[in-house]
This record gives structure tokens, C-alpha cells and sequence, in this order.
């Protein structure tokens, strides 16, 4: 099956992003989720509640349903409609930073992207057309957001409480599964730097974007030098926001790698007649990345060979910029360190006059601009923040989870450390599944294939539950701290902001990594295609382990 695009979202992007009222009421600095005890509370109860409705709650819903067969399922999503990151995020000049072919769910491809990587408005309207296709308005509740999960034994149920993010109205949900699909990209990181409530400017977070402020003929500083920053100044360069100048702070380093080749693009638009040559091109796409793998582990021949030809081709690349800011742009860490930044038009829009990059710190922020720590005073009408997301928020960012024995996930994480067996259970937590949970995440891969693997894992082990066969599923615990230990062990080999990796990076450190899976995706496609029914047990059941 595939979709075909209508490209309104060309004509009318801002159809296809949140109100900024509404992201700034949920996601913002000062986020508020009221609470109306006037009200009634409603209570509600499914079969099935999953907790998001981006790419991972929708694939979610559409396992269920599809592979399940079971249609009482729930999805609670805190913005007001689906797409989760890409619904939330709508900076200028935001899009896909892989080839959109892989990043879509392999059920349902696209066969008329208007680019490789297209923008974000358009992955956006992609998301509303299959949520449309698979009726999943019907199944989901908008604005509403999770407090709490506590698991009751004796029934094998979680009762759920929330509450409606514009009336406050207390929700009780009762549900036998939780699938919780919150993304990682989704809670902004904001500025932490003095004096920025003195600013009489504007300030903003690029996750958090202001359409409505004027960019024309205005002094801009820019706040990162991540992939926000490096899709976002093109963007207020070009003729729609003519910026009067932007000071980039450059606050870290990332190795920027060259556009993906255009011919993947011919090859993509010749093939997509059908679903099979969409899919051999999608394979394509997957094997190259692959094969970039052994870069992120060891020093082997084989990873410093790919690692070698990688780095090249990043930093001749780099090289085209401006020969003054070589120093500031180009890393001397390993390349995968941190994400590498596939660019679209970031380097060759340094040789614009009015940008200016800067690697010194900011000192504090006045009332008509930054001072930085060398003293300089940097004046400016607006500040855009791209510091990223608080990924330590990704995991339970907005709701407690208690467990059997009253265990408190997140007191227990605090002691210990956020992780999931194979990225997905929790100890003392039956029926219990993290979609996008710790560990998931990978430097060279799609994290739409990665869910999707995650949730065929979903699909098997919580069959003999729907069907009645079984009342609860729950992680052994020795298996659980094996996966903690043997996961932490293998990325210590790895490059993901390791001290052998040489950077620090959002990905982790030399202590502790809950973001990055250490081997390859084909590996997780296996451990997830074939669970390992020891580590796991099955409660009133003939079988106490299946």
C-alpha cells in the first residue's frame, strides 16, 4: 500500500503545524496542565491505552488493530492532533534528516516526496493522511495528558490518571496494556543563561516557534549548532524572513556531511510507479546506512576504513565554508559522536555577509542582546534558542509509573538508571511496553524502522493476553539487569559521546548511555522478531513461561 500527497501543505503550512498557544501551553517553559475539582471526573477504560500519537503511538494503534485484532484500544496524545514531534516542531526550514523513504512506516510508502528529505509540514501531512486512512481520530483523545500510572495487582490493570489540557477535567482510565510512545524530540531544552527575563526582545525556542514575530530587517541571534541551527539560518537568510544579520553562538561542534546525492532522488521518482521498486529503493537506503555501522564501534580495520572515508568526505565538505570558521565548525572527535548532520543548504549559506559565527560562550544576556565572556557585546532584536530537547524527559517526562510492589519507576531509575529490557519492559511492571524507549536510538538509522521492530516485539509477547490466555506478562528481573549490564558493557566499545569516541554529546557519557542501541538495526529487527519466552513470564497461564 502507499499514500499519495496531495502537497497542501506546500500551499498552506500552516495548516499542518500546533498553534503556538497550544505547544507553548504544553511543551513551554512555563508549561500548565490545570486541574478543575469542580469537575466530574470521567472515567473511561480500554482493553489497550497508548500514551502519544506520533509516528510510534500510530504505528502502535495500527499494530493493534491490524496484527492484534483487537479494537479496543485508546491512544492519549497532549497536543491537540497527530504527528508528535513533527506536529510540535515547525521551525523555518525544518525537515526529514534522512531520506523521507526510510523515515515512514514501511506499510504504507510515499511515491511523490517532493524531495529526499522534504519538510517538516509535509512529513505532517503525511502522518494525518494514514492517521485518516486507519480511522484513528476514533480511537484517539486530543489534549490530554497523562499524570499517572499505578498497576493493580489483583486485576492485572493500570489505572491511568490524566487530565484535559483545556478544561482540567480529571480523566481515570482503566486499561489491561499500556504502550507508552512518547518521542525524544519532543520537549525543548531551553537557554539556561543569565539575565535572559531582561531581554526586550524576542526570545524563542526553535521547538517552540513563534509565526507570528517579524524576522525581516531585524538582528538575529542564533543560540546552537545543531540540526535545528543548520536547517533554520538558511531559511532566515532567504527572501521570506530577510533577517538584517544573525550571530551565530556556536556552542559545540558536529561534523556536517554533504546533501544525500541527488540520484537517489531520480532513482526514487523513476521507481516509484509501484510498490515494489519504492521498496527497493527503501532496501537501498537501508543498506548503505548499514554498512556505515562498523564506523560506531571499535578499531578495527573494517571501522576505521568506513570511519576514514566518512570523515573525509564530512570535513572536504566543511572545507567549502568561509576559511575562517574551519577552526570553529570542523570536530577532532570521532565521527559519529555525536548525529552527523546531513546538510541541505547550511554550509554554503556561511558565505552570506550578514552571518557572523562565534565560538565564545554567552555570559549573560542583556537587554539588547548578549554579552559574551570575551566582553563582546552582541546586539539583537530576536534570540532563537537551538539547544535542543531535555531527551532525560523522554522517559515518564510527564507522568509517573507505579509498579507491582509499589515499585516508583522513576525513584527507581534515580538510584539506578533509566533502561528497559531489549528497549521496552520495565521490571515489576506487567503489560507494561516502552515504544522509543532507552537504548532505541541509533547513529545511522530510522527510528520509524526502529519502532516498528519495537512493536512487532508488542505484537507477539502480548497476544496471550488479548486472547485471554494469560492475565499479566512481566520481565524477570535477572533478565532486566543482564539486558542494563551487557548493553552499558557494549557502548563503552562504541563512539556515542564516549571518552574513545572523544566527544560529550546528548547521546550519553563514559558512565552511563539510555539513548543509543550499541549494535546494528538488523540486530534489533532480530531480538524483536524472535523473543527470548525465558526472560519473560506469563502469569495464570498452563504454562508459566511460554
Amino acid at each position: 500500500m502507499s499514500v499519495t500527497l496531495t502537497h497542501e501543505s506546500q500551499q498552506n503550512p500552516e495548516k499542518f503545524r500546533v498553534p503556538f498557544k497550544v505547544a507553548n501551553r504544553v511543551l513551554g517553559p512555563n508549561q500548565t496542565i490545570p486541574h478543575n475539582e469542580k469537575l466530574k471526573p470521567l472515567k473511561t477504560s480500554s482493553k489497550v491505552l497508548i500514551i502519544g500519537a506520533g509516528f510510534g503511538g500510530m504505528a502502535a494503534v495500527i499494530s493493534t488493530l491490524e496484527k492484534l485484532k483487537e479494537p479496543d484500544v485508546m491512544v492519549f496524545e497532549r497536543l491537540d492532533n497527530f504527528g508528535g514531534t513533527w506536529y510540535a516542531n515547525t521551525y523555518p526550514g525544518i525537515a526529514c534528516d534522512i531520506p523521507a523513504l526510510w523515515y515512514s512506516f514501511s506499510f504504507e510508502l510515499t511515491n511523490n516526496w517532493s524531495r529526499v528529505q522534504p519538510p517538516g509540514h509535509e512529513i505532517e501531512e503525511y502522518i494525518l493522511r494514514v492517521a485518516d486512512k486507519y480511522k484513528l481520530r476514533e480511537k484517539t483523545r486530543f489534549s490530554t495528558s497523562v499524570e499517572k500510572l499505578e498497576y493493580d495487582d489483583s486485576s492485572a490493570t493500570w489505572k491511568i490518571t490524566a487530565h484535559d489540557v483545556a478544561t482540567g477535567r480529571k480523566i481515570i482510565h482503566t486499561a489491561n496494556i499500556v504502550l507508552s510512545c512518547q518521542g525524544a524530540l519532543v520537549c525543548p531544552r531551553q537557554l539556561e543563561v543569565d539575565g535572559l527575563e531582561n531581554f526586550k526582545g524576542k526570545y524563542m525556542h526553535s521547538a517552540i516557534f513563534d509565526h507570528s514575530v517579524d524576522f525581516k530587517n531585524k538582528n538575529v541571534i542564533v543560540v546552537g549548532n545543531g540540526c535545528s541551527a543548520n536547517q533554520l539560518i538558511p531559511s532566515l537568510l532567504s527572501e521570506k524572513y530577510n533577517v538584517k544579520s544573525i550571530n551565530q553562538i556556536v556552542r559545540a561542534k558536529h561534523y556536517i556531511a554533504p546533501p544525500v546525492p541527488w540520484i537517489l532522488f531520480y532513482l526514487y521518482k523513476a521507481l516509484a510507479f509501484s510498490r515494489i521498486g519504492l521498496l527497493l529503493v527503501r532496501w537501498l537506503v537501508v543498506l548503505v546506512a548499514e554498512s556505515r555501522f562498523p564506523m560506531y564501534k571499535g578499531d578495527g580495520l573494517l571501522a576505521r576504513i568506513v570511519r576514514y572515508i566518512n570523515t573525509r568526505s564530512a570535513v572536504n565538505y566543511m572545507k567549502t565554508a568561509p576559511a575562517k570558521y574551519h577552526d570553529i565548525l570542523i570536530p577532532d572527535f570521532k565521527i559519529g559522536c555525536k548525529r552527523i548532520i546531513f546538510d541541505y543548504n547550511y554550509i554554503p549559506s556561511l558565505h552570506d555577509p550578514r552571518i557572523n559565527l562565534q565560538n565564545e560562550r554567552i555570559s549573560k544576556v542583556v537587554e539588547d542582546g548578549v554579552i559574551l565572556q570575551n566582553g563582546d557585546h552582541i546586539k539583537a532584536d530576536i534570540i532563537v534558542a537551538c539547544t535542543g530537547y531535555d531527551i532525560s524527559k523522554n522517559f515518564l517526562s510527564n507522568f509517573d509509573i507505579i509498579g507491582r510492589n509499589k515499585t516508583n519507576i522513576k525513584e527507581l531509575w534515580t538510584k539506578e538508571s533509566p533502561t528497559a529490557y531489549r528497549t521496552m519492559l520495565i521490571k515489576d511492571c506487567p503489560n507494561f511496553y516502552m515504544i522509543d524507549g532507552p537504548n532505541i536510538a541509533t547513529g545511522h538509522s530510522s527510528v520509524v524502522m526502529a519502532l516498528e521492530n519495537a512493536l512487532n516485539y508488542y505484537a507477539k509477547t502480548a497476544k496471550p493476553i488479548l486472547q485471554g490466555k494469560a492475565k499479566s506478562m512481566v520481565v524477570k528481573t535477572e533478565a532486566y539487569y543482564d539486558w542494563f549490564n551487557s548493553v552499558q558493557k557494549e557502548l563503552k566499545r562504541s563512539i556515542f559521546g564516549t571518552a574513545f569516541g572523544g566527544c560529550v554529546s546528548w547521546y550519553g557519557d563514559d558512565n552511563l548511555n539510555a539513548t543509543t542501541y550499541p549494535w546494528s538495526q538488523l540486530s534489533f529487527w532480530k531480538i524483536t522478531k524472535y523473543p527470548n519466552y525465558n526472560d519473560i513470564v506469563y502469569e495464570n497461564n498452563d504454562k508459566k513461561n511460554m
